[in-house]
């Protein structure tokens, strides 16, 4: 895999805990930012996603009550000639 290198500003806290884990990981720091960026990346994608669906389900409610509306107008009619 072809990697590119990048500078970042980051706390020295923040990079006192990134070096912390990176030990307890057994892992160079890059890697675990990469890591941390990955899943960053895939939340922030699940939910873009999850908004989305919400928006596309609330669409699919509101066109299932029109038709719930329309479908009790035509049973009253059929209703009146009904023995």
């Amino acid at each position: 895999m072809k990697v590119e290198h990048i500078n970042i500003t980051i706390p020295p806290d923040l990079r006192e805990a990134v070096d912390h884990q990176a030990k307890r990981e057994q892992t160079r720091r890059s890697t675990l930012i990469q890591k941390a960026v990955r899943v960053y990346l895939g939340l922030s994608r699940k939910k873009a996603l999850r908004a989305l669906l919400e928006e596309g389900y609330a669409e699919l409610a509101s066109e299932a009550k029109q038709l719930e509306r329309e479908f009790a107008r035509l049973d009253a009619e059929s209703l009146k000639y009904a023995d």
